[in-house]
């Protein structure tokens, strides 16, 4: 450009004349400058031309420098932030990342009934408050360690680690929950109701040990195998020493095939359909379970109790057919669970008995919002100055426990144990915003037997509240 200039500018002097091109080159070149290499004299109009080009690729070149070395700087700057998801740290490259994420739910229980039969009385509690770290290493690596706060201990619910190299074959290994119920798999902040139904009485909560999991033909099917130590049926407050400590060799071993045929097809109303089947096998020495409402309060109201002195005498099976569909503001949950177990009692009797649980659900947003497993996210978080509102859902189940009469009178005492529990819930759930929301439920039990005189345990009714904040 500078050479062009210069070049018309001669053009314009010669135009005027030998005397203005004179004039140019001095005014140009300069008199009386150096030349490179000691030569004295004026430089002409090319080596001048020359040397200032040279600056402007110097003063190019520099700038070029100074935006790579800002362009470097940024991609190891780590990325701070937050979303839906909680709050995270991220290296640049995504190989690295720590998230912080939790929740926290208070609950309000209130019974309806005079008598006091199940010990329960009208509270306030915190339910769960549970932080959770999450993260990732070398961009494969994970892991995952959630404590929970309750009754002035914490507890280890969630802690392990795992290597996610390949979609359809995942490893984890530590303390999680085993892949066996449909509702008990899901996270606490997505409950459809309060708390979750009967069929957690035959169903392990948490456990430790080793799984391999994927997703295979474009993430229509899934699959979970894994080997745990082996726990009891929906182990109380669970992460005590009965779960972070083995106490024998055998081991429980967990199955589940999940299958989401039409999750890709045209046919919109088949896509959410989920189908599958899980089940576990393994050989226990424990004490069995006694049997609640889980509904009615976080350590629920205890409908049968096994005798003093019974205990597992060999093997146990669960198995758990299960389904969950949606289409768009619906939502429907199904499962059924046979527990198959070998009890001794105290005088030695040993018998295989099975008991058995089932429930179905059904949800409706009132809002028009996707019913989900996972939550209803909102189109518009509360907001009343935007006349936003959140989230309205709708919640009915009905579920039952079906206890083996096999089990009458040596392994249970028919006065205080209950054959059948039925149980009927409703609910409406207002969420302002994704895992932000608000409960209220109500309850009615219903039980046969569990009384003295072959009368029955006296029904409940109970009336649940829940605040919950999640992030």
């Amino acid at each position: 450009m500078i050479r062009w200039l210069v070049v018309g500018g001669l053009f314009m002097v010669l135009a005027g004349g030998t005397g203005g091109l004179h004039a140019a080159e001095l005014e140009i070149q300069g008199v009386g400058e150096q030349e490179p290499h000691g030569r004295s004299g004026p430089k002409t109009l090319e080596e001048r031309i020359e040397e200032l080009e040279q600056k402007q690729r110097i003063s190019d070149r520099l700038r070029e420098v100074g935006q790579q070395r800002e362009e470097q700087v940024a991609k190891e700057r780590p990325v701070v932030g937050a979303d839906q998801n909680g709050f995270f740290l991220r290296s640049a490259n995504q190989a690295f990342e720590l998230r912080f994420r939790g929740y926290g739910q208070v609950q309000g229980r209130f019974y309806l009934n005079d008598t006091d039969q199940s010990g329960v009385h009208n509270s306030f509690a915190i339910r769960r408050f549970r932080p959770i770290f999450e993260g990732t290493l070398y961009r494969y690596v994970t892991f995952k360690v959630m404590p929970d706060f309750q009754q002035g201990r914490v507890v280890l619910f969630d802690g392990y680690i795992g290597f996610d190299y390949w979609s359809a074959v995942r490893f984890r290994a530590g303390k999680f929950k085993p892949p066996v119920g449909l509702e008990m798999w899901a996270s606490g902040a997505d409950l459809l109701f309060v708390e979750r139904g009967m069929t957690m009485n035959l169903l392990p909560n948490r456990d430790i040990g080793v799984m391999v999991h994927g997703s295979l033909l474009d993430k229509r099917v899934s699959y979970q195998v894994g080997v745990f130590n082996g726990v009891r049926d929906n182990t109380p407050n669970a992460g005590g020493s009965q779960v972070d400590f083995d106490s024998n060799s055998d081991k429980d071993y967990a199955v589940r095939l999940l299958a989401q045929p039409f999750r890709s097809g045209n046919v919109e109303w088949l896509q959410g359909l989920q189908v599958g089947v899980a089940g576990t096998w393994g050989r226990d020495n424990f004490t069995p379970s006694d049997f609640r409402v889980p509904a009615m309060g976080q350590n629920g109201i205890t409908f049968f109790r096994w005798r003093n002195g019974v205990a597992a005498g060999g093997d146990r099976w669960r198995l758990t057919p299960q389904a969950y569909y949606s289409w768009g503001p619906l939502g429907l949950l199904g499962e059924y669970v046979w527990n198959i177990q070998d009890l001794r009692a105290a005088g030695g009797t040993e018998k295989r008995l099975t008991n058995r649980a089932w429930q179905v659900a059904v949800t409706y947003v009132l809002t028009g919002e996707h019913a989900s497993l996972t939550g209803v996210k909102p189109w518009r978080t509360f907001n009343p100055a935007q006349g936003a509102w959140g989230a309205v859902e709708l919640a009915a189940r009905y579920g039952e426990v079906l206890v083996d009469q096999e089990a009458f009178p040596v392994f249970a005492d028919p006065t205080v144990s209950a054959r059948k529990a039925r149980v009927w819930t409703v609910g409406i759930n207002w969420h302002l915003a994704h895992r932000v929301k608000a409960q209220l439920n109500y309850e009615r039990g219903i039980f046969d037997g569990g009384a003295p005189n072959n009368k029955d345990f006296a029904e409940e009714n109970a009336i649940l509240t829940q605040v919950q904040v999640a992030w």
